[in-house]
């Protein structure tokens, strides 16, 4: 009988759930219980599975991080910086800002998620049909169970290999914090404004920012200066650089967000655009909003001091422009 490489069964199984190669003590662990037959190869993928760092990725969704706009503070603050009314987010604003395009006859949903986007685009008359897509098969079942009888098309596609989209069928793009995930980024935005009509107009809310979240030395400075200012229940305990390896759960996460303004500027022509900061708020508040919920007078407080901090560092330029919300047609 052949002998079993176990050494190259655990690496592969390593990788296989949890993503990277596996550290020399959990190695030798495992090929030795093997090797001894305390554990048999289902116990080994049990393990990694059941393990602290195996339910993390097992259980990983965009919709299970807290971040800063999930105050209404931040939503506010971010609602003044894109339509200049703290009350009217730019989705509201669209039939002040676009009275002659709305209601879009065709519309394209990238990267739709759960579905969320294109239901409330219907439900406030934006648009009249929708075609959305995905990569995940799960979002896609998730938004078909709850879109109702509105007039939306669900289909699977890949923002860096869109195959199923036609050229020029669609009114307006919406794309909802998409592109950064995007390895093709050039080629995807080709694709999308030669599906757009000539006049057709491409929406896009943005994280711009360092790609990977890799903030500079003088940018890290900053942040830790001001969440030491914070009173202690109100810091973020998470590392404000996130480390490179946290991004092998989701290896396309900010892949090239700072390609994102300029890949976008070559092939649409900018009919407008705003900045919406985030290089001191947005970092300080990820996972970090539970004691700001509260709304006592100390986190009213110093949360409008973070807020007047992203303001002070994003005009003085020491910190990068975050995110962006930029509309623009494609070029001729």
């Amino acid at each position: 009988m052949a002998e079993i490489n176990y050494k190259d069964k655990v690496i592969k199984l390593y990788k296989e759930i949890l993503l990277r190669e596996p550290d020399k003590t959990g190695l030798y662990y495992f090929v030795s219980q093997l090797e001894s037959k305390k554990m048999a190869l289902d116990d080994v993928k049990k393990s990694l599975i059941n393990s602290e760092e195996g339910q993390s990725i097992q259980n990983y969704s965009h919709y299970t991080d807290k971040y800063w706009n999930d105050l209404k503070r931040v939503v506010e603050y971010k609602n003044e910086l894109s339509t200049d009314n703290k009350t009217i987010h730019w989705i509201d604003d669209l039939p002040n800002k676009f009275p002659s395009y709305i209601p879009f006859e065709n519309i394209l949903i990238v990267g739709c998620g759960n579905g969320w986007l294109e239901r409330r685009l219907y439900d406030q008359g934006i648009g009249k049909n929708f075609d959305a897509f995905d990569i995940s098969e799960k979002y896609i079942q998730e938004a078909e169970q709850e879109k109702g009888n509105r007039s939306i098309k669900y289909f699977i596609d890949d923002i860096n290999d869109i195959q199923k989209i036609e050229p020029k069928k669609y009114d307006a793009v919406f794309n909802f914090a998409i592109l950064h995930h995007a390895t093709e980024i050039d080629a995807a935005l080709k694709k999308l404004s030669e599906c757009l009509k000539p006049k057709g107009l491409m929406f896009n809310e943005e994280y711009v920012g360092p790609a990977r979240n890799q903030y500079s030395e003088e940018h890290l400075e900053i942040m830790l200066s001001v969440n030491s200012d914070l009173p202690e229940r109100l810091r973020s305990k998470n590392l404000l650089r996130p480390p490179l390896e946290n991004f092998r759960i989701e290896p396309t996460e900010a892949i090239h967000s700072d390609l994102v303004i300029s890949s976008f500027k070559k092939y649409f022509d900018i009919v407008f655009e705003r900045n919406m900061n985030g290089g001191i708020a947005y970092q300080i508040l990820w996972n970090n909003i539970s004691e700001f919920e509260k709304n006592d007078v100390d986190s009213i407080k110093w949360l409008n001091f973070i807020l007047e901090k992203d303001i002070e560092f994003t005009n003085s330029k020491k910190v990068p422009i975050l995110f962006w919300y930029g509309v623009g047609q494609p070029k001729l």
